[in-house]
């Protein structure tokens, strides 16, 4: 009787240890994003971007919280990536 109620204890404990490590799955939470956009300069590449980060944020059906842009010279002429959250509605 000893040992079973041991090796449940033990069963147990390892259960609760293996879900304290576990983080919680919540419905609904901010999502990172990255949007990218090209054009001929810099002002066409950032619009192009935001376009891109708009239907995204669309399509999960959140909105902008947050948001970062980094534009670089390519050889065709500026690439922009615009870097965000997205949180629901």
């Amino acid at each position: 009787m000893t040992y079973k109620v041991t090796l449940t204890a033990v069963g147990v404990a390892i259960i609760a240890a293996a879900l304290s490590f576990a983080e919680p799955v919540q419905a609904g939470t901010c999502q990172p994003v990255k949007a990218k956009g090209v054009g001929k300069d810099m002002a066409t590449a950032t619009l192009y971007a935001q376009a891109d980060l708009k239907q995204t944020a669309k399509s999960l059906r959140g909105r902008v919280t947050q948001t970062s842009t980094n534009c670089l010279p390519a050889p065709t002429g500026y690439r922009c990536k615009i870097s965000a959250v997205v949180c629901p509605n």
